[in-house]
C-alpha cells in the first residue's frame, strides 16, 4: 500500500497485492476445469451480466471438488502466507466465483465453446488490437471499480501466451495506474481488493480467459470488515446469498463479542472502561445494521432492475455526478427530501438524519469506499446517502421518484 501512495486504513494487511505464485499444476488445472464444466453447473450458475462475459456463480454447491479445493487447510495456509495475515472464506456463494471471456453473444452460445482442455488457439489481431491500451478502453472486462469483499485470489485457468490485455491495473494515491503482472496457467495472484481501486483489462489474441475467484475477509478480531453486496446483488440468486451473508455477519459479529468477553474475563477491571465498552456497542451495532441494510428486498430489487436497468445500476455514482451539475438540481433534490415523496416510512430517512448529524459534527461516517468525509458546500441529500451506503437500486428509485432521473434521462 505504501509503494502505491495509499493510505492504509483498518485492515489486517499492508499488502495491497501479490506477484502471480504458482497454485495448481497442468493435471490440477484440467481437474478445475472439469469440475466447473459439468453440466450441473453450467445450468444452474451460468449468467450473463456483461456483453461477452459469461459469469458463473454457486459452482461450490454443485462441485465437491471446487468446495473442497478452495477450503483445503493447504488452500488456506498458502493463502493466508500469501498476504501475510490470517483470513477466512467470506461465504460459501464467493467460492471459485468465475469469470469467462469466450466467442459467443448467448449463455447458450458461450458455454457451448467451453472445453476441459484449455485452448492455445490465437487470434489474429489487428494493428489496432496490438496497440490496445486497457487504460482507454470504455470495454473493460470489468471497469474501474472496489471489490465488495476485503480479499481476493485470482487463479487463471486459460493459456496466456500470446495474449494482449488481461492484466489488472490498480490506481495509486497520486492517480496514475499500476500495472499488476497478470497470473499465466495455473499460476494466483492475491489482491487487497476492497481496499484498491482496480480494473481488468479485457483480453485479446486468446479464444478464452477463464479466471476463478475466491473472496477472503480478516480472521483477525478487532479488524474492520469493509465488506458489502453493491457489486454482486445484480447478477447473484439473492434467496442463497441472503442466508449466507447474515450468517457470516452473525459470526463476526459473535467473534468480536467473545474476544471482547475473553479480555473482561481474564482483566476484570476492563469492565470499568466505559469509553472501550460504549466504542464496542457502537461499533457492532453499525455492523449488525449495516448488515440489515444490504439486503434488499428481492422483489424490489428486481422491480427497479427492470426500470432502470443493470447499466443504469453498475453507473450509479456517474450518473449522480452528472444530475448534480443539472440547473435543476437543487430545487428537485431538496423538494423531493423536504416532502418525503420518496418512500416516506423508510428506515433509510432515520439513516440520513444521523448522517447529517455526524457531518455536523465533523465525524466521518462508514461508506462502501472507506471512509466518508463530506466536503461539499451543498446539502447531503438522500441521493448521497444510499450511494454511500452502496445501495444503487435504492437511489435510482429515489432518483425517478424525485424527478431528477426524467430529466437525466432526456439528456443521456
Amino acid at each position: 500500500m505504501q509503494e502505491l501512495l495509499l493510505n492504509q486504513s483498518a485492515t489486517a494487511s499492508p499488502i495491497a497485492g501479490t506477484t502471480p505464485f504458482p497454485l495448481l499444476s497442468r493435471e490440477g488445472v484440467r481437474a478445475y476445469r472439469r469440475a466447473l464444466f459439468q453440466k450441473k453447473v453450467l445450468d444452474q450458475c451460468a449468467s450473463s451480466p456483461f456483453p461477452g462475459t459469461l459469469v458463473l456463480r454457486d459452482a461450490e454447491k454443485q462441485s465437491n471438488f471446487i468446495k473442497d479445493f478452495w477450503t483445503h487447510p493447504e488452500t488456506m495456509r498458502i493463502m493466508c502466507e500469501a498476504m501475510g495475515v490470517p483470513l477466512d472464506v467470506i461465504m460459501p456463494t464467493e467460492i471459485g466465483h468465475t469469470n469467462i471471456q469466450v466467442e459467443g453473444a448467448t449463455v447458450s452460445d458461450m458455454t457451448k465453446n467451453l472445453n476441459i482442455e484449455p485452448t492455445a488457439e490465437k487470434v489474429e489481431l489487428t494493428v489496432e488490437e496490438r496497440a490496445y491500451d486497457p487504460l482507454k478502453d470504455v470495454s473493460t472486462i470489468i471497469p474501474w471499480h472496489y471489490d465488495s469483499y476485503p480479499y481476493v485470489c485470482v487463479l487463471m485457468l486459460s493459456e496466456t501466451e500470446g495474449m494482449i490485455g488481461g492484466e489488472t491495473y490498480i490506481k495509486k494515491g497520486d492517480g496514475t495506474a499500476k500495472k499488476v503482472e497478470g497470473p499465466r496457467i495455473g499460476h494466483a495472484v492475491m489482491l487487497q481488493g476492497g481496499e484498491v481501486e482496480h480494473l481488468a483489462a479485457r483480453a485479446k489474441g486468446v479464444k478464452e480467459r477463464i479466471s476463478t475467484i475466491t473472496s477472503y475477509r480478516s480472521g483477525v478480531p478487532t479488524v474492520y470488515d469493509s465488506s458489502y453486496m453493491t457489486n454482486v446483488r445484480p447478477y447473484a440468486n439473492l434467496n442463497s446469498l441472503y442466508p449466507e451473508w447474515t450468517q457470516y455477519r452473525l459470526r463476526k459479529l459473535r467473534d468480536e463479542i467473545t474476544h471482547y468477553l475473553n479480555k473482561v474475563e481474564k482483566e476484570p477491571e476492563l469492565a470499568l472502561d466505559q469509553v472501550a465498552l460504549e466504542k464496542l456497542v457502537t461499533e457492532q451495532a453499525d455492523y449488525l445494521q449495516r448488515t440489515s441494510r444490504q439486503m434488499i428486498a428481492p422483489k424490489e430489487h428486481r422491480r427497479i432492475l427492470k426500470a432502470y436497468g443493470s447499466a443504469a445500476y453498475y453507473d450509479a455514482p456517474k450518473i449522480w455526478r452528472t444530475v448534480q451539475s443539472l440547473p435543476e438540481f437543487g430545487e428537485f433534490a431538496s423538494s423531493a427530501d423536504k416532502n418525503r415523496v420518496w418512500m416516506p416510512e423508510s428506515v433509510y430517512w432515520m439513516d440520513l438524519k444521523s448522517s447529517n448529524e455526524a457531518i455536523r459534527l465533523g465525524r466521518p461516517l462508514k461508506a462502501t469506499m472507506g471512509n466518508f468525509i463530506w466536503d461539499k458546500e451543498r446539502q447531503y441529500y438522500m441521493g448521497d446517502e444510499l450511494l454511500r451506503q452502496g445501495l444503487n437500486e435504492l437511489f435510482l428509485d429515489w432518483l425517478g421518484t424525485s424527478g431528477l432521473w426524467d430529466i437525466y434521462h432526456k439528456l443521456a
